[in-house]
């Protein structure tokens, strides 16, 4: 389930909103403070851990909208949108739940009118889609280099490790989901994601981390179900951090 929201100006005479240049912080601190307190604790400090590691089930997008790039800042012209996705219905419902009470929604010390809010609840029946990224896909492996010391590789869409790491992904997803693994079989569909145009290279600052994603077009194939799982809670790792929501690009 995913909503999204149009966000308008508060004053008349204000019709900018000025972000850092690497704002997710920001956005991902807003969804945050948007939920109930408790609900924020639990999804933001335990999650849903799979394999020891805590998946938080949400995703979101860029800001979306007209903008011009400072030296240090992005100035995003009113109205923008900001998509916010998650497979959990009641976390989507009770979000909205407290946007629509508000009327208001803050990013930093920006303070957004909510002009509308639509909720949209997408079955994918099929085992191919055509997708566009609303946030770049990232996969990452944690390499040892000879004195010990960690180092992070990310993957490229043409590289096999970043189609094996999406669909490894989107298992340890489904079982925080629905609570047991997918069983995939010689009658799933096989899983495949083939980028369909020139990625875009990101380049993310998440506080002190510096992170690499890739934008495009995806064509992806598999079992319905995984599909599912990726269109509600992003593709890739660090959803909650603002990568890997897609929109349809055309299905066939």
């Amino acid at each position: 389930m995913r909503v999204t929201l149009e966000l308008d100006s508060k004053f008349i005479h204000h019709n900018t909103l000025v972000l850092p240049y690497h704002y997710v912080e920001w956005v991902q601190a807003a969804i945050y403070n948007s939920m109930q307190q408790n609900v924020a604790q639990a999804v933001h400090d335990m999650g849903f851990p799979v394999d020891g590691r805590p998946l938080r089930l949400f995703a979101f997008s860029r800001i979306q909208g007209r903008f011009r790039v400072n030296k240090e800042t992005i100035a995003f012209t009113y109205p923008v949108r900001l998509v916010i996705a998650s497979p959990l219905k009641l976390l989507i419902q009770q979000f909205v739940n407290a946007l629509v009470s508000a009327h208001e929604f803050h990013i930093g010390p920006e303070t957004c009118r909510l002009a509308s809010v639509s909720v949209d609840d997408i079955d994918i029946q099929t085992s191919h889609i055509r997708v566009r990224t609303l946030s770049p896909i990232t996969v990452h492996s944690t390499m040892t280099k000879a004195d010990g010391r960690p180092y992070t590789v990310y993957y490229h869409p043409k590289e096999h490790e970043f189609e094996e790491q999406v669909l490894q992904n989107l298992l340890r997803k489904y079982i925080a989901v629905t609570g047991s693994p997918f069983l995939l079989d010689k009658t799933s569909p096989p899983f495949r994601l083939r980028l369909k145009n020139e990625a875009k290279l990101n380049i993310v600052q998440y506080k002190k981390t510096i992170i690499k994603g890739y934008s495009g077009l995806f064509d992806i194939e598999g079992p319905p179900a995984l599909l599912q799982i990726g269109w509600d809670a992003g593709f890739g790792d660090r959803n909650s951090q603002g990568f890997g929501l897609v929109e349809m690009a055309h299905t066939h």
